[in-house]
């Protein structure tokens, strides 16, 4: 497993960071992710040889969250 941390400005509540954080588990080969509302980052736990940090992007740009 490898971690990838995005920093996501649109995160300001915790109702988005519970939505985000349940839809980005659903992506096979998330293991765990977690959101910093303060700092406004989300960590993401994988596996490289199932998903690329580029495609958990896609998938949370998405969602309608800017990333950066």
């Amino acid at each position: 497993m490898e971690t990838v941390a995005f920093n996501v400005p649109t995160l300001s509540c915790s109702a988005c960071s519970d939505k985000i954080q349940e839809n980005v588990r659903e992506i096979k080969g998330i293991a765990n992710s977690s959101v910093d509302l303060k700092s406004q980052q989300l960590k993401v736990e994988y596996n490289p040889s199932d998903i690329s940090p580029e495609e958990i992007k896609k998938h949370i740009l998405k969602m309608g969250y800017e990333v950066l």
